[in-house]
């Protein structure tokens, strides 16, 4: 016959005698022995039939009894297949960066060949003859937005004359806050230029027209 026990009192008990101790315990769940099934109230009528102790005892066996697959065996590699490998290797290296090389002069002579059916213009190069600003990045700049303003004025102006006062304000803007050495933000480039042109307008050093 089944057996329970209390899951509250832990007491056994037979199938028959679980009404008589669910109306004295009254949290009682019970629980089948044989096949740990957990029941509340009076589910337990239900529960009629059950495997038997020999049945448990083979499915525990079944699940001990099987077989983890053994392990595969590395083979430790040969010295001589380890040299070739690394050979393999070095060589596959090496022809990476020529076949990469090529590659990208034949994508340059492409873009060329391109570039001169379409008509396109090849950027000008910054050091070439008459850019006001080839030289720039080399010189010093001072440690205050006026003073390097001022810098940038008389360069632009040494090296165009007569330049519009429009774009003198746009050139020595770029050029202070494109330095290497700048530390200063936009803005505040921006807010000393006026002062800055005024300054060397005083000193007669600026010559600007009005466009």
């Amino acid at each position: 016959m089944v057996s329970f026990v209390c899951n509250y009192c832990q007491t056994t008990l037979k199938k028959p005698k679980l009404d008589q101790h669910l109306q004295r315990c009254y949290n009682a769940t019970f629980s089948c022995i044989d096949c740990n099934t957990d029941f509340i109230g009076d589910t337990y009528r239900q529960h009629t039939s059950c495997m038997t102790e020999e049945q448990k005892y083979k499915s525990k066996m079944a699940t001990k009894n099987v077989k983890k697959p053994a392990p595969t065996a590395v083979v430790p590699k040969s010295t001589v297949d380890q040299l070739k490998e690394k050979q393999s290797q070095a060589a596959a290296s090496n022809v990476a960066p020529i076949e990469k090389a090529s590659k990208k002069r034949k994508h340059e002579k492409s873009d060329e060949a391109a570039a001169s059916t379409k008509g396109e213009k090849k950027p000008k190069d910054k050091s070439a003859k008459g850019d006001s600003t080839s030289g720039w990045d080399d010189l010093a700049l001072p440690t205050t937005p006026a003073g390097a303003l001022a810098r940038a004025i008389a360069y632009i102006c040494e090296n165009e004359p007569g330049v519009a006062f429009g774009d003198l304000k746009k050139k020595c803007v770029k050029m202070v806050t494109k330095h290497p050495k700048c530390l200063f933000s936009k803005s505040d480039v921006k807010d000393e230029f006026a002062a800055a042109v005024l300054a060397a307008l005083s000193e007669g050093n600026v010559k600007l027209t009005k466009c």
